[in-house]
């Protein structure tokens, strides 16, 4: 018995050895896993601070470059105004121009401009005419607006001036961008260009409500009209248009050609739209800085300086964090890079006149005055069109001042009227082809070939 009671004692013994050890083993586990937290605790701890102190590197490489920036800046007008003439008067008004709120600037220029269009025609008749009014020889075009969903999501709103009595689709479809900088301009600033032209040439107008600065930046407004080509073309309007067309004046007219730029290197599955001819009044197609209109000696000052205002605002932000060369002998003011890290403002979508190639374009026909400070870029154009496409493929029409930029919305000055007239035939030759596309006997006319010769559409099929 007794050495049976031993033998229980001594497991009794061993078992107490064994709890003791396990014992031991979870406190050792209980404190590793709170060391373990703690660790872990003090790593995110650490990878906080990490964050954090990146997020003030980068805010200072922010600021820092705001810096140069600001420094490249003021050495530039400080260059300028020293420079004295022409160069320090536009310097003086875009200083005059930074100092007021750029909202509050747009929001101006807005108005004013919206006022200025009806104050400007000459008659109470022609001020009429400038809105929807069923009036005077206007009487046979109506409007009618749709919308679309452009790629990005959002909506953009399309105008339509058309003869009366046709289904707008049936017709020749000429899609028109309005100027006035990226920044002003609307559908009833443009309403008596763009009813004219319908009227005399018995097309379809297609305004397009583009996105503008300073709300939107580059390159919101050419992406909204490209959409709208591409739209129209694929039958937005109700059917695939017998023939089309872009047209636009000053910035307008530079996104019409950098859609039919876009049209001509389309890449995809399927061909971009196919258009026949452009309409460009005055166009405004190099945003440079340093154009060479921007630096003619005779010209108008606070013109230029509100062209350079509305090019600023149009401009896209710079990166984050923006990478700034550390060339402190330069005293050009920076501008925002583009895809290609070039300034955006080279870009062929801002500036088609920069364009690598102007090669295998539509016809085209320019109008412009004497006396526009941005006549250089519609001669400029011409040069390009007749080395590179032919003499066939661009018409130009130069009048004679003292009218300016923007002269093809006044109703008021005859020279508008010769430039639509002029612009309508042009198109109507270009477009039409030798059926009429009025339906007759419940027949539907007979489908125009697209891509015709330098002249216009190719026979029908």
């Amino acid at each position: 018995g007794a050495a049976r009671m031993g033998d229980v004692l001594e497991r009794k013994g061993y078992y107490n050895e064994l709890v003791h050890v396990f014992e031991t083993i979870r406190e050792k586990l209980s404190i590793c896993e709170r060391e373990l937290r703690d660790d872990m605790e003090a790593k995110i701890q650490v990878e906080e601070e990490i964050a954090a102190l990146k997020r003030q590197l980068m805010e200072l490489r922010r600021q820092m470059a705001a810096t140069r920036r600001t420094k490249r800046t003021n050495d530039y007008f400080l260059a300028e105004l020293e420079a004295g003439g022409v160069r320090a008067a536009i310097a003086h008004m875009k200083l005059k121009y930074a100092s007021i709120p750029i909202p509050k600037r747009a929001h101006t220029l807005r108005r004013d401009f919206r006022q200025k269009s009806y104050q400007g025609a000459s008659s109470p008749l022609a001020r009429h005419k400038l809105g929807s009014s069923a009036d005077c020889h206007h009487q046979g075009v109506k409007t009618k607006d749709f919308s679309f969903t452009a790629p990005a999501g959002h909506s953009v709103t399309v105008r339509c001036y058309s003869s009366a009595g046709f289904d707008g689709a049936t017709l020749p479809v000429v899609v028109f961008f309005h100027g006035e900088g990226y920044v002003t301009g609307d559908f009833d600033t443009h309403e008596w260009l763009c009813r004219s032209i319908a009227a005399l040439g018995r097309f379809t107008i297609a305004a397009v409500d583009y996105r503008r600065a300073p709300e939107f930046k580059f390159p919101a407004a050419y992406d909204d009209a490209y959409a709208a080509v591409c739209w129209v073309a694929e039958g937005g309007l109700g059917d695939v248009p017998p023939s089309l067309a872009v047209a636009g004046d000053s910035n307008g007219a530079a996104m019409a050609i950098a859609c039919c730029l876009q049209a001509r290197d389309h890449a995809g599955e399927t061909p971009g739209p196919e258009i026949q001819v452009q309409v460009l009044f005055y166009p405004w197609i190099d945003l440079r800085p340093d154009a060479p209109a921007m630096q003619a000696e005779d010209t108008d000052v606070e013109f230029l300086a509100g062209m350079d205002w509305n090019r600023t605002v149009y401009a896209p932000p710079f990166t984050d964090p923006p990478e700034e060369s550390d060339d402190e002998s330069s005293i050009e003011p920076p501008h925002p890079l583009g895809e290609d890290g070039r300034p955006w403002f080279e870009d062929w979508r801002a500036s088609p006149l920069l364009a690598e190639s102007l090669a295998d374009l539509p016809p085209a026909f320019i109008a412009y005055a004497s006396d526009d400070p941005l006549a250089d870029e519609s001669v400029r154009l011409a040069d390009r069109l007749r080395a590179e496409c032919g003499h066939e493929a661009v018409h130009t029409l130069h009048l004679q001042g003292p009218i300016g930029h923007g002269f093809a919305k006044q109703s008021e000055l005859p020279q508008a009227h010769a430039a639509v007239s002029s612009a309508a035939a042009f198109l109507s030759a270009a477009l039409r082809a030798p059926m009429s596309p009025v339906r007759r006997n419940g027949d539907s006319a007979s489908p125009v070939r697209r891509g015709g010769g330098a002249g216009g559409a190719a026979a029908a099929e």
